[in-house]
C-alpha cells in the first residue's frame, strides 16, 4: 500500500512539474511576441519565425488543456477512492433491494421464494448498515461510540481522509466468494448500456440483456410472430428464466400468445367479428361451430367464416378480394399458412413467418422444383445494393457481385459488425439514425433487434 501511495504521489509531482514548465514556456513566447509588437510593417505577412512561435504556442495551450484534464481526472479518481466505502455499501443496498423486488414478484406469481442472494444474505447482519469505529492510520482505537448518526455519516469533513472498509466487505470476504459470484459490469446486446451482471439476463449465446430490454422483447413477441419463440443468435431463450423477470400481466399475455403461435397457422381460428378478432383456438378435424367468449359470435371452424348451420362452406368475400389483389400485383401465397407475401429483393427462396421455406415462383418446398433462383433484374439490383461504392467504379463491382450471388446467394451465417450512420433495416423496414448492423458476408443492414432476435 505504501508503494502505491508513493507512486501516486510521484505521478502528481511529475504532473505539477509538467504544468509549470508548459506555463513558463508559454509565458516566454508571450513575452517575445509582446516585445515585437509595433516593429513590423502593418499588413505584412508573418515571418517563418513568427509562424513557428504561433504553432508552438498553440501546441503548448493544447498540452495545458490536456494536463489540466488529466489532473482533474486524477482528483476524481482520488475522490472515488476516498468514498469507496460508501459507494460499495450503496451498491450492495441497491442490489439487495432489486433482489427483494424480484423475490416479491415471484411470490405474487405463486412461485416458491428463490434462495437469498449474496446481497440479501449480507443485509441479514444489522451491522452492515453501520459504520465501523473510526481509527487512525497507525492502528489506534476509537475513543467515541461505534455508531455514528446520519449527519455525522455524511459530514464533509469525513471525506478528507480514507475511511475503513465497511463491514459488508468483511462479511463477503468471510463467505469466500469465488470470482464468478462477484458481480461484474456487462453490456446489454440491445441498448448497449453497461449493467451489473446480477441485474441482467444471460442468453445461451452468452449475450446479456438488461431487464428493460428483455421485457420489451417479450412484449414485442406478443405482437410480432417473427420474434417467437424468443431467441438470440438463433438459440432459443429458456422461457422459465425469462418469465421470472416479467411482471404478472405480461407473463399471462406471453403464455396466451405462446399457445396461439405454437398452433399451426392454417389451423388457427379467430373471431370473424372485425371489432373482436381474438384467438379462439385450433380447428379440429371435424367441422364445428365455435362461439367467441368475448362477443358471442359463432364461427365455423372449417372455413373461419360466420357459422352457417346446414349449409356448405364458402370462401369469405374479403378473402377473395385480397387474393384477387395479390394476383394482379404478383404476390405469392405461403403454401403452409396461406399468408400473402411480396418479394422486394433477393432470390426466390422465401421463408415465411410460420417458418415454411418455399419457392416464390411455384410455392413448392424449397429445392424441390426446377425454377430459376434469380431474376436478372433483381440480381442486378441486389448486387448494386450490396456494393454501394463510388459511381465511377460501381459497374464493374456490381457485375462481380452478380457472379458471386449466382453461386452464393444465401447467407446462412451472418457475421454482424457496427455500421456508422443511419439507414433502413432490410428485415423490419425501420429507419434508424444510428445503431445499424451490417453483415460482413452478405452486406445486409439490420437493426440490433433483427440481428440478434430475428435473423
Amino acid at each position: 500500500m505504501a508503494t502505491t501511495d508513493t507512486h501516486a504521489r510521484d505521478l502528481s509531482e511529475d504532473l505539477d512539474t509538467e504544468l509549470l514548465i508548459a506555463k513558463l514556456t508559454l509565458q516566454d513566447i508571450d513575452d517575445i511576441e509582446s516585445s515585437r509588437k509595433g516593429k513590423g510593417r502593418e499588413g505584412a505577412p508573418l515571418t517563418d519565425e513568427e509562424l513557428a512561435f504561433n504553432e508552438q504556442a498553440e501546441s503548448i495551450r493544447n498540452l495545458l488543456n490536456l494536463l489540466a484534464d488529466y489532473k482533474f481526472a486524477q482528483s476524481i479518481d482520488g475522490a472515488l477512492e476516498t468514498d469507496r466505502t460508501h459507494l460499495v455499501t450503496f451498491s450492495v443496498l441497491n442490489d439487495a433491494e432489486e433482489d427483494d423486488h424480484l423475490a416479491a414478484l415471484a411470490l405474487s406469481r405463486g412461485e416458491n421464494l428463490p434462495p437469498p442472494t449474496v446481497f440479501q444474505q449480507a443485509l441479514e447482519d444489522p451491522s452492515v448498515l453501520l459504520r465501523e469505529p473510526r481509527g487512525n492510520s497507525t492502528g489506534g482505537t476509537s475513543t467515541g461510540s461505534d455508531f455514528s448518526s446520519s449527519d455525522e455519516e455524511f459530514d464533509d469533513s469525513s471525506l478528507e481522509k480514507p475511511q475503513p472498509k465497511p463491514r459488508v466487505n468483511q462479511l463477503i470476504n468471510r463467505k469466500r466468494l469465488t470470482q464468478r459470484e462477484i458481480p461484474v459490469r456487462v453490456e446489454c446486446i440491445i441498448c448497449g448500456d453497461r449493467i451489473s451482471s446480477t441485474r441482467s439476463f444471460r442468453a445461451p449465446c452468452s449475450h446479456h440483456y438488461c431487464l428493460g430490454c428483455i421485457r420489451d422483447l417479450a412484449e414485442a413477441s406478443t405482437r410480432d410472430e417473427t420474434l417467437y419463440p424468443l431467441r438470440c443468435c438463433k438459440q432459443q431463450l429458456p422461457m422459465d428464466n425469462v418469465m421470472r423477470l416479467l411482471p404478472s400481466p405480461l407473463v399471462d399475455l406471453v403464455q396466451l400468445k405462446s399457445i396461439e403461435f405454437s398452433t399451426p397457422a392454417a389451423s388457427r381460428v379467430y373471431c370473424c367479428n372485425r371489432t373482436c378478432s381474438i384467438y379462439l383456438g385450433g380447428a379440429s378435424d371435424d367441422k364445428t361451430d365455435i362461439v367467441c367468449s368475448k362477443c358471442d359470435t359463432a364461427i365455423c371452424s372449417a372455413c373461419k367464416n360466420p357459422a352457417h348451420p346446414g349449409e356448405e362452406c364458402t370462401d369469405n368475400i374479403m378473402t377473395l378480394e385480397v387474393k384477387a389483389l395479390a394476383a394482379t400485383q404478383g404476390w405469392q401465397t405461403c403454401p403452409t399458412c396461406n399468408a400473402i407475401i411480396e418479394l422486394k429483393q433477393g432470390c426466390y427462396h422465401m421463408t415465411c413467418r410460420c417458418s415454411a421455406q418455399f419457392c416464390y415462383l411455384c410455392t413448392a418446398l424449397w429445392k424441390t422444383c426446377q425454377c430459376r433462383q434469380w431474376d436478372e433484374e433483381r440480381l442486378e439490383n441486389e448486387a448494386a445494393r450490396r456494393d454501394a461504392v463510388l459511381p465511377g467504379v460501381q459497374l464493374g463491382r456490381v457485375f462481380q457481385q452478380m457472379e458471386e450471388l449466382r453461386i452464393n446467394h444465401e447467407c446462412l451465417d451472418h457475421t454482424w459488425r457496427f455500421r456508422h450512420g443511419g439507414g433502413q433495416c432490410d428485415e423490419c423496414g425501420d429507419f434508424l439514425p444510428v445503431f445499424l448492423m451490417r453483415c460482413r458476408n452478405c452486406q445486409m443492414l439490420a437493426c440490433r433487434r433483427c440481428s440478434a432476435n430475428r435473423l
